[in-house]
């Protein structure tokens, strides 16, 4: 009987000495924090937040009506932006737009006030279709405003 008692004793020791005492849990609701998070800042290396995109982009970019729309965007760090442009032999009077460039959600387009959109790269601006997807064909490469040094 001693023995039993014993056994007993022991095998009660050991099943409260393994359990653990409960945990006090916390009311936060992870998942709105997550994407509170993932609508302020993308997440991993993007255009936005990896390349020095900030400063001013020249290029002539097709024209189905001039000889070409020379093109210069200055982007500001805090995503304010001028934009000039000259319709090649035609008024070649200066059309100026100023405004806030809104960052896609991948952190990796910009639009600016007028609907235009550009995808950023390392030093150039690469212009997109109305969808947003780059243009190809033989001129795909005319749609790139490279970055002044």
């Amino acid at each position: 009987m001693n023995k039993s008692l014993c056994c007993i004793a022991l095998l009660a020791l050991f099943t409260t000495a393994c359990s653990e005492a409960p945990k006090e849990e916390t009311a936060v609701d992870t998942t709105q924090v997550q994407t509170d998070a993932a609508k302020t800042v993308p997440v991993g290396d993007t255009s936005q937040n990896s390349l020095d995109w900030a400063g001013s982009y020249e290029g002539v970019l097709p024209c189905a009506s001039c000889e070409g729309i020379q093109t210069l965007i200055t982007l500001q760090s805090d995503n304010s932006f001028v934009q000039e442009t000259v319709y090649l032999g035609k008024d070649e009077k200066i059309l100026k737009l100023m405004g806030k460039a809104a960052w896609d959600e991948k952190g990796q387009k910009i639009t600016l006030e007028d609907g235009t959109q550009y995808l950023v790269g390392e030093n150039q601006l690469i212009m997109l279709d109305t969808e947003g997807q780059r243009i190809t064909g033989d001129l795909a490469a005319n749609y790139v405003l490279k970055k002044k040094q």
